[in-house]
């Protein structure tokens, strides 16, 4: 029950500092500052996910690890995360972290398995004073009065960083459903973007 309130004061919270994000306005980075941010997320890492269940009210943890890899051939990282889950079926996500030079902003995007083509799943901005990358789901649907998803990347100070995954409830409010805790799987483990 506690960990239960103590969610909720963090979805609370998470909420309210959502709108004061998107109340400030984004930093327009250079290429290499994109890339220099997009670093701290290389290497292996241990993994917790946290998951909200609005019909039981309860909060679920699960552990896994991810890598995050560098690209080649532009300024993004290919993230991939393995989670054990309660039923031992082994759950796996991946897809890449880019800066567009061109558009001049954040991308996530995964490759379409039958054309190989890149799908741009979420499109942002970084946000210096909150340290998080804040990327909105791109148009699904033609509803435009539902409320795209969002994903934050925020970056902590101790090297750790998480990322948030928020969907809108039934009266549009932004809810946290998802966050993920990426904390180093060793010290030795970085990477350089090229």
């Amino acid at each position: 029950m506690k960990k239960s309130v103590i969610f909720l004061l963090a979805v609370v919270l998470l909420a309210w500092s959502s709108a004061s994000v998107q109340a400030q306005s984004a930093a327009h980075l250079s290429y290499s500052d994109a890339s220099f941010l997009l670093q701290k997320t290389l290497g292996k890492w241990q993994l917790t996910k946290s998951s909200w269940n609005i019909e039981k009210k309860e909060m679920s943890k699960i552990t896994g690890s991810a890598t995050f890899s560098p690209s080649v051939k532009d300024v993004s990282v290919h993230e991939q995360s393995e989670i054990m889950l309660a039923d031992n079926t082994l759950q796996t996500e991946e897809g890449h972290l880019r800066y567009s030079k061109s558009r001049h902003r954040f991308e996530f995007v995964k490759q379409d398995a039958n054309t190989g083509k890149d799908v741009i799943l979420f499109t942002g901005n970084w946000y210096p004073n909150y340290r998080t990358i804040l990327l909105t789901a791109t148009p699904a649907t033609k509803n435009k009065n539902a409320k795209p998803d969002q994903w934050r990347y925020v970056f902590q100070e101790n090297g750790s960083f998480t990322k948030m995954v928020h969907k809108a409830d039934k009266a549009g409010n932004m809810i946290l459903t998802d966050q993920y805790n990426f904390t180093p799987a060793s010290a030795a483990a970085t990477a350089e973007l090229k």
